[in-house]
């Protein structure tokens, strides 16, 4: 399979934004990440786009739509752009981790989302910079925990609802110290992960990164690679809180057994540049189905 890279105009990749989230990431993210990934894989590489299987459209998705006002402006001038580059929509793919997804038209073209928030795209992991972690073991004190703003969205605060109540659960509204957040998360069996304004959450991967088996609430199950990856042995996935409740009744040893394989599995195969590999093969999937 070979892959041609669409000539992107420089200003469409910014070197900057002028947000970051969460508060402890760096300005990085999964598009310049493929991007990287690509570059250095000059086998799948091809600069004639008639012999390519797939081409790559290399926009920063999330850069430009902060750097103009949370996309509210310079889509006009980004739509062009990819009305100029895009030879055929068929054959086009992009990766976006922006929570609205590229919000310009790209017809048919492939989106692999960081975020997914509706049945459109493919998921692929949100990732950040890792946490520094505690130099000792942490003892298990919470059955789950959940650090982070309620506000993002209503299903946070149906968990609030539900759980805060319970003496083995951790539930704490607010802004929070990087390191707050790592001590009740590496403290707990289970991380809750529910989405916030995107369909997925930083705090899932962030929770494989710390060996702690992270719960994904949320309309939709945005894990990613659901072809490669065996996501009900390391996870757990609910949109709705009853169930939740009765997943956090699993046995305390399964909870760390999938803890400790969910770390395995994110330092193998989903960290930066680890995960590129999987749109490549979905690529290929889709290739083989046309």
């Amino acid at each position: 399979m070979k892959i041609y890279i669409l000539p992107i105009e420089e200003k469409f990749k910014p070197k900057s934004q002028k947000f970051r989230y969460p508060a402890h990431n760096s300005d990085f993210g999964v598009e310049q990440d493929f991007y990287i990934y690509l570059g250095k894989n000059k086998e799948i590489q091809t600069n004639n786009p008639d012999e390519a299987d797939w081409h790559y459209l290399p926009i920063f998705w999330t850069r430009w739509h902060l750097n103009h006002n949370y996309g509210q402006e310079g889509l006009v001038e980004l739509q062009k752009e990819v009305d100029k580059r895009i030879i055929s929509k068929n054959k086009t793919f992009t990766i976006c981790q922006y929570d609205d997804g590229p919000i310009v038209d790209l017809g048919n073209s492939i989106q692999f989302l960081a975020s997914r928030k509706s049945n459109h795209g493919i998921d692929i992991p949100l990732l950040s910079k890792k946490h520094r972690q505690p130099f000792f073991k942490l003892k298990k004190i919470y059955t789950a925990s959940f650090v982070g703003r309620i506000s993002t969205y209503h299903l946070r605060k149906e968990m609030q609802q539900y759980l805060e109540s319970e003496k083995d659960i951790l539930i704490k509204d607010g802004n929070f110290s990087s390191r707050y957040f790592v001590k009740q998360m590496m403290k707990s069996f289970t991380s809750l992960c529910p989405r916030g304004y995107g369909g997925s959450s930083f705090r899932f991967f962030e929770s494989m990164h710390l060996g702690v088996a992270p719960l994904l609430i949320g309309d939709i199950d945005t894990r990613p690679f659901k072809k490669f990856i065996e996501w009900d042995d390391i996870s757990f996935y609910s949109n709705n809180m009853p169930e939740v409740i009765k997943i956090l009744k699993t046995r305390k040893q399964t909870l760390l057994e999938m803890g400790t394989k969910s770390k395995k599995i994110f330092e193998n195969e989903l960290d930066y540049q680890k995960w590129c590999k999987f749109v490549v093969k979905e690529l290929e999937y889709l290739k083989n189905e046309k």
